[in-house]
């Protein structure tokens, strides 16, 4: 159980770009017989998935944490909190939850707005071209960020998109200080997206974020303070309640 946590550990680390079986096994300095198994039972666990011989999480990942969340009631109270708001309650927005260097999507509101621009429960994007992703990292040291993006390529999505780690942490010093995180046509042209982090208790690693997604004409016609504000409440209200006041 330890060795297949540390796998898990290490195939989350290394986030889209996944590993081989050899790599993990240099990793954890285990036979590559002894790895090989060990990936293989994850897999049919559903815990790990493969493509083209490298590991990435698996899909029961995103079910246990679903488990987690519905055991919570967190899953309904964001949705009840997104329908209760005046203006996300007329757009989009999802919670998602840091995986190493890629955010995962576990909830999806669709609001009033006809254009559907969330993403599918369950997708996965790189944490520094999403809104929720710098989100839940800026409530990271920047030495950890540092580590975790060690040896990482900055794809972009769009010509907007950051290209790398400086960039990222220049991008998560100013966020913090504005108090909010935006993806600025960084994933889609066209398309912003505002996002707050869910922090239970204050110098805390947040463990999701929640966001509100926009075609840019729509959010340059609203008051962005106005649009964060709803954020911040929907994440007090999911946050840990002894904590949710001292926001």
């Amino acid at each position: 159980m330890t060795r297949g946590m540390a796998v898990l550990e290490l195939v989350a680390d290394a986030g889209q770009a996944g590993m081989s079986v050899p790599e993990i096994a240099k990793s954890m300095n285990l036979a590559k017989s002894s790895t090989a198994n060990i990936c293989a039972a994850l897999e049919g666990e559903g815990m790990l998935r493969r493509s083209d011989g490298r590991f990435t999480l698996g899909r029961r990942i995103l079910s246990l944490a679903g488990d987690y969340l519905r055991s919570a009631d967190q899953l309904a109270e964001f949705y009840a909190l997104c329908r209760r708001s005046k203006l996300i309650s007329r757009e989009a927005a999802r919670l998602a939850l840091l995986d190493g260097t890629d955010v995962l999507y576990l909830a999806r509101y669709e609001g009033t707005n006809p254009i559907r621009l969330t993403a599918n429960i369950g997708d996965r994007f790189p944490a520094h071209v999403t809104a929720t992703g710098k989100a839940v990292l800026s409530t990271l040291p920047d030495a950890v960020v540092e580590d975790r993006y060690r040896g990482k390529a900055f794809t972009p999505f769009t010509a907007r998109s950051l290209t790398s780690l400086a960039e990222l942490l220049a991008d998560l010093r100013i966020s913090r200080q504005r108090g909010y995180f935006m993806d600025d046509e960084e994933t889609n042209i066209g398309v912003v997206c505002f996002a707050v982090p869910v922090v239970n208790l204050q110098g805390e690693p947040a463990q999701f974020a929640i966001s509100a997604t926009l075609i840019k004409a729509r959010a340059d016609e609203l008051d962005h303070a106005e649009i964060v504000a709803e954020l911040q409440h929907i994440a007090r209200n999911l946050a840990n309640p002894l904590s949710a006041h001292s926001l």
